[in-house]
């Protein structure tokens, strides 16, 4: 139940990320919010890394970043 309750926590704050940040749910972005999105997402990271927990934990928000280029392959 606890793991549930994380991960429901998670994925809302995934999504209010998302919706602030105009991204679709595969990272899209539309062209004309391209810049903005990229000013915000760079912003919601700073602010992500400063209130991690722990270095660990900056390391897995540094790694997974919502609109960061990554390599697909990872998670193929």
């Amino acid at each position: 139940m606890k793991l549930n309750a994380e991960q429901r926590e998670a994925d809302g704050s995934l999504e209010a990320c998302q919706d602030m940040i105009t991204v679709g749910p595969e990272g899209w972005v539309p062209a004309e919010h391209y810049e903005e999105a990229m000013a915000l997402s760079k912003k919601l990271k700073g602010d992500g890394l400063a209130a991690a927990k722990s270095e660990e934990e900056q390391a897995q928000i540094a790694v997974h970043w919502l609109l960061d280029n990554m390599d697909k392959e990872e998670y193929m």
